[in-house]
This record gives structure tokens, sequence and C-alpha cells, in this order.
């Protein structure tokens, strides 16, 4: 008898064909990153200059193989939607604040403008959606990424984790992670790395800058995550930064599902958001991929939840907590305990594993 070991982190997206689809956005390596001089309101580095511009360009596979076009493409920044209605150069059209361009063929958004200014000091949601086409039917797909506004003034370390691809395919199968760190708007060199596949320090990749993931590294998907250090003698981390790594290949994946409670796991009604007295129930199921067809015969599932704090990546609370595993906890109860931290409302991220026999 052999086991099945499988993890994911978000809801995948299911046509009704049949067929699996995956949404990333990948980068071109620059980071999302602005640090503003409270004194002056200057951002660096200056994304006005097109050298030191972001460049975010979706991405759809489908578990099929089969080709995906996408269509529809639009682009929301903090909860309001971008307007391109300006000149078009070299494919790119200008929105009307003058701070982004889109390329409408790929859906790709370029940054051209400064964010951070003294009257913006806080970190900024970017949010990506799009009609993917497979096999004839039309499916809504939506993905959203950070931008971090750091004041120059706090002289905080930073860590970024960028990966060559985030979807590995038959056509590309190992992706690169790279890292990078910053004091501020400097960045450094010689820091030294500890990678971890979830909880567990990944003491094979060693503790260089990036690493190369290979398709025996994913199940299903992949939470990565880099522990900086400045100095290889250091004690303390001073950053912990996280990417997922999705292997499209894999036949199983785990996915989320928001039910009403603990005790009445159907979905009508219940709530999706977190606040005072109102917790989020979630409810982790497996899927075959290639047939679009949730598993219920597995008797044997030993299921592990993590909830993570997305800007930290650790675990604000483990299901079940370690030493009472029964096997049979598929559900996480999020609380206003997860998401408000120092007077702070932010939102969380949930990490669901599990393992079961063949």
């Amino acid at each position: 008898m052999s086991n099945i070991t499988v993890q994911n982190h978000f809801t995948i997206r299911r046509l009704r064909t049949g067929d699996t689809l995956f949404l990333t956005i990948e980068g071109n390596g620059v980071p999302l990153i602005q640090t503003v001089n409270a004194s002056t309101g200057i951002s660096t580095p200056d994304w006005t200059t097109e050298a030191n511009q972001p460049v975010l360009t979706p991405k759809v596979n489908a578990a099929s193989g089969n080709p995906v076009a996408l269509s529809a493409h639009k682009w929301m920044y903090n909860g309001s939607e971008l307007t391109f209605t300006g000149t078009t150069t070299d494919g790119w059209t200008i929105d009307s604040s003058e701070r982004f361009k889109i390329n409408r063929t790929t859906g790709a958004l370029r940054i051209v403008g400064n964010l951070g200014g003294a009257d913006n000091l806080d970190s900024d949601v970017l949010q990506y959606s799009c009609v993917a086409t497979a096999g004839e039917i039309d499916y809504p797909m939506t993905r959203s990424i950070d931008i971090q506004i750091l004041g120059s003034g706090a002289a905080s370390y930073y860590g970024m984790i960028t990966a060559t691809t985030e979807q590995i395919t038959a056509n590309t199968p190992t992706a690169t992670v790279t890292t990078r760190l910053f004091f501020g708007s400097e960045e450094k060199t010689g820091y030294t790395v500890k990678w971890y596949k979830d909880e567990d320090i990944w003491t094979e990749k060693g503790n260089g800058s990036s690493i190369i993931v290979k398709r025996g590294d994913v199940d299903g998907a992949q939470l990565i995550i880099a522990e900086f250090y400045e100095s290889a003698e250091d004690i303390s981390p001073v950053f912990r930064a996280g990417i997922r790594i999705i292997d499209t290949l894999d036949d199983y994946f785990v996915a989320h599902r928001y039910v009403v409670s603990a005790t009445n796991r159907t979905t009508t009604g219940a709530n999706t958001e977190v606040a005072p007295n109102k917790p989020v129930y979630l409810e982790a199921y497996v899927v075959n991929v290639r047939t679009n067809v949730e598993l219920t015969w597995i008797t044997d599932a030993k299921w592990v939840s993590n909830i993570m704090d997305k800007d930290t990546w650790t675990s604000l609370l483990r299901v079940p907590v370690t030493g009472e595993n029964t096997g049979a906890t598929n559900l996480v109860m999020i609380t206003t305990a997860q998401t408000d931290k120092d007077n702070v409302e932010k939102d969380v991220v949930v990490v669901s594993e599990v393992e079961w026999s063949l």
C-alpha cells in the first residue's frame, strides 16, 4: 500500500468540461516595493524610469494541457477599476491616472508611475480578473497581488521572493526561486536563507539565495518559505517571505470551500469574511483534476491546516494542534483572533495538506 500526499492553499477554479484551470501572475523580476522618503515624498526606485518598472503578466494553464484563451482583462487598484483610455504606444495603453499601462493582447500590466508618496505609505493591492476560455467554455478568474509601500524612516528589512514560473508544466518542468533582501531602499548582499516547505526546514536546498524546484518537490501545490538572515552567524531572521508553486501535471489537488459551521457543512449562506463574532468556516477537500470529481471515498485521510500571516508567513494557528491529529480534521475556523493583530485588520492564508492510502 502506498501513501499519497497532496497540498494546496487556495480554491481551484474548475470548468464544467471537467478541466481545471490555474491562474498565476508572473513578474519580470522587478520588486513590487517602493520606499518613500517621509521628508521629501520621493519614492525609490523611481517607477517612471522604464528600467525600474514592474511588469505583471497573467498566466493560465489547464490541467488537461488544452489551450486557454484569455479575454475581458480587467485590473483594479485598491478596489477601483483602472480605465485604460489613453494613448497606445508599442502595444501598451496608458490609464487615466497615467500610472499604469496595459497590454490588451496579453492582459499584462506595467507600472509606469510612482505609487508611494507622502500621502501613501500603506501597502497597495492590485487585482486582476479575466474570462478564460477552454473547450468552448468561458470561465471567470481572479487573482490579487500586493505592493509593499514603506517609509524610509522605518529603516526596516524587506525580503522578496520570486520564481521564473509559478506553474510547473510538461514544457516547464522546473522553477527557479530567487530572493532579494532590502534594508530600506538599499539592497543587501551576502545574506543567508533558510528554506522551508510549509513548517519544515528544507535542508537539502542549502542556504543560498536561490533554489531550483522540480516536480518531485511539489504535491499539487507547495508553499515555499524563505527565512532571511543578514549573516550565517545570526540566530534570528530579519524577514520571511513565501511563494506558491503549482504542479499542473499532478492528478490530485486540495481545494477549499466556505461552509456554514462545523456542524452544518452546507455552503448556502456561509460567511465569507471574518468580522467580530462572525467566524469563517473553511472546509478542505480533495479533487481529481483529470475528472473534475471530488474524492469522497477517502476514509483514512490525515489533515493538517495552518492559518498563515501573509506578511510574515508564520503560522497563527495549526489545526489540529501538534500531537492531537486524529486524522479527520478538514475544517478550519478563522476568527478575528487571527486576522486582527496589533490593532491592524488584515487577511490571512489557509494552507491545508492531506495524506491518505491509495
